[in-house]
């Protein structure tokens, strides 16, 4: 199971760097197109709340808009409120405006009843309360979202959900992983544009704005569940610090602690070669990914890795 060079520069950039995931178009293979004409349709008659959702995922991610429009419906009719599901029509009425029920006020009520250490919806709620220009709600949003324990963007959820699916309907082993990743990246870098775009603006014009984008971005560097998400948090910081000349140590460390984390993973990279996808990892790793994110399954698989190795360097002996 190999990624094609584009994906693996996506994946790779996804973790080290705050860029635009539309700056890389992926290409989708026959196969993946060939499942997608196979399984969409299914979808759009559906009662299962998850092939909905996936639909929505693979629907999306293809540009598939008619097909998007008739599951959006299907939700809305069945009143899905899979926190997969919420999170899909949140960032579809945030990031693309699209033509659907966005009473983003229920839906953000709904996920953060099913989610409440979660910060993100709080985030998407002050995203929408700064489009309104309601920028003191959008701060107290922010303040609370900085308070919390856990961010939680869902896009292991995403991959594993859609890997669960893709079994089922027998999709090629040898492309399974590949097909996930590609069809879990819908619209994963956006909400993390949005607030960037926000917090560096507000953040020259506020020190209250500042200091609320500081603890946002350090919640995201520690608790973000993908490594993106980390480096995101690490650029909040850097750039609400770099406004004032007094906080140069603050932005020093910043910088050195980012610069500590994306070596490690480098080296995960080199010692794991399944982190880009090379090949299929311990099913353990897939696991954690979901319960844990993307920095505790590394270092959970590295342990692996390393007793592994020290069992079979003792067997030698």
């Amino acid at each position: 199971m190999f990624l094609s060079k584009k994906l693996i520069l996506v994946v790779t950039l996804l973790s080290n760097s705050f860029v635009s995931i539309n700056s890389f178009a992926l290409d989708f293979s026959s196969k993946e197109l060939a499942f997608s004409e196979r399984y969409l349709p299914s979808t759009i008659e559906s009662s299962e709340s998850a092939n909905i959702v996936v639909g929505a995922l693979i629907a999306s991610q293809l540009g598939r808009t008619e097909v998007l429009n008739k599951l959006y419906s299907r939700g809305n009719k069945l009143e899905v409120y899979d926190k997969l599901w919420i999170d899909q029509v949140i960032k579809a009425c945030l990031i693309y405006k699209q033509n659907i029920s966005c009473n983003q006020n229920l839906l953000i009520r709904k996920l953060r009843a099913k989610d409440s250490t979660n910060a993100l919806p709080l985030v998407y709620s002050a995203l929408f309360k700064s489009e309104q220009n309601e920028l003191s709600a959008a701060l107290k949003d922010l303040n609370e979202a900085a308070s919390l324990t856990t961010y939680d963007d869902y896009y292991w959820k995403r991959f594993s959900l859609l890997l669960e699916k893709l079994k089922q309907n027998n999709y090629p082993e040898e492309h399974l992983y590949t097909a996930s990743v590609k069809f879990a990246h819908n619209m994963v870098m956006q909400p993390y544009q949005e607030i960037m775009n926000l917090c560096n603006k507000q953040s020259k014009l506020s020190l209250e704005w500042r200091e609320t984008c500081i603890r946002l971005g350090k919640l995201l560097e520690k608790k973000g569940n993908i490594f993106f998400a980390n480096m995101v948090g690490f650029a909040l910081q850097r750039e609400a610090l770099k406004i004032d000349d007094n906080d140069a140590q603050r932005l020093r460390k910043v910088k050195d602690d980012r610069e500590t984390l994306n070596q490690w993973r480098v080296n995960a990279v080199k010692t794991l070669d399944f982190l880009e996808a090379q090949k299929k990892a311990p099913d353990s790793y897939y696991s954690d990914l979901v319960e844990l994110g993307e920095r505790k399954a590394i270092e959970n698989a590295l342990k692996l890795y390393r007793a592994s190795h020290k069992e079979h360097n003792k067997a030698k002996q």
